[in-house]
């Protein structure tokens, strides 16, 4: 085995992944959205983390208030942080309305991403019957 395959599976494996939930109250909110939260942990002043904020917005505009956006400054939530590990910003999570993180980058996310995300927890959710 060579070192270059020796750290292809080394990087390949990974530890079954558990699930992270956060609450509302731990966000500061009464309750989560109906379908997700667009959370983003931002630095003051800096320009990716606005643009990543923006494109949050943009998505979050098109799903007729079924999706909400929350900045949250890195220095004033620590514990959150930490148990989420978060080390740069703009660092994005899409939560669930059960509050599970289903989606993470650590980057100004691509706007066809978002839509992804965002379709993926649609379709997941139950669809109401109209009689």
């Amino acid at each position: 085995m060579s070192v270059h395959d020796l750290i292809a599976s080394v990087r390949a494996w990974r530890q079954p992944e558990r699930v992270t939930r956060v609450t509302a109250e731990e966000l500061g909110l009464d309750r989560l959205p109906p379908l997700a939260l667009l959370l983003q942990f931002s630095s003051i002043g800096s320009r990716s983390c606005r643009d990543a904020l923006n494109r949050l917005a943009e998505a979050a505009a098109r799903t007729d208030g079924r999706v909400s956006v929350l900045e949250l400054s890195l220095r004033r939530h620590s514990t959150l942080q930490t148990r989420l590990g978060v080390r740069f910003t703009p660092s994005v999570y899409v939560v669930a309305a059960d509050g599970a993180v289903v989606g993470h980058w650590a980057r100004p996310p691509e706007r066809d991403e978002l839509e992804q995300a965002l379709a993926a927890l649609a379709s997941r959710q139950p669809t109401a019957l109209t009689v």
